[in-house]
């Protein structure tokens, strides 16, 4: 055992970054900063030590070299769908059984996963209520930096919503389908604002 990782995945930010990461996709350490309610530093410092044991891994995220999107490994999503299962289990939702890893571990996380799309889709409704809120209400006009940053934080809420899409049960589709078109709303309204 990677006494390192162990260690690691056991305290309270380093698992909280972690589910984070699971829940948003492809993401940003300022996103999970504020997800998390930790400073952008702490958020970063911790998502490097992920980096280190091969948890997660960053990637450019288009032209501007400065912005990287984070996103889990293989690795990662064993480990992040192990977490939610510990976390369930120590919460009383779920009995601890004695699990196998592999297939099963694998299998466990996808029905997992596919029950939790409808607590994710709640998520991802609110949070574009809350950015489409913070960034153009009552704004009469939004600046190039203003246009970035709402592509930037809405854009992870996106690619959540196409995977669910290609995934998630006729409800769960059709809900994402829904959310994806309050999404191109607010690009249009950030087009209309984009001074």
């Amino acid at each position: 055992m990677d006494n390192g990782a162990f260690g690691l995945i056991l305290q309270q930010k380093p698992a909280r970054v972690l589910l984070a990461v699971s829940r948003e996709g492809g993401t940003y350490a300022s996103v999970i900063s504020r997800e998390i309610e930790s400073t952008f530093s702490h958020t970063t410092n911790i998502l490097g030590k992920l980096e280190e044991q091969g948890i997660v891994m960053f990637e450019q995220d288009g032209s501007d070299n400065r912005v990287k999107r984070v996103e889990l490994t293989q690795k990662g999503e064993a480990t992040a769908a192990l977490v939610e299962e510990l976390s369930a289990v120590l919460d009383g939702k779920k009995t601890g059984k004695k699990g196998t890893a592999g297939k099963k571990t694998k299998m466990a996380a996808s029905r997992k996963y596919a029950l939790d799309f409808g607590e994710k889709l709640e998520m991802i409704k609110a949070k574009i209520k809350l950015i489409s809120g913070e960034e153009l209400e009552g704004r009469g006009r939004i600046s190039q930096e203003d246009y970035v940053r709402i592509g930037r934080r809405l854009g992870p809420y996106r690619r959540e919503l196409r995977k669910i899409i290609e995934t998630g049960g006729k409800g769960d589709v059709k809900k994402a389908r829904g959310l994806d078109g309050e999404i191109e709303k607010v690009f249009g309204e950030r087009e209309r604002l984009r001074g």
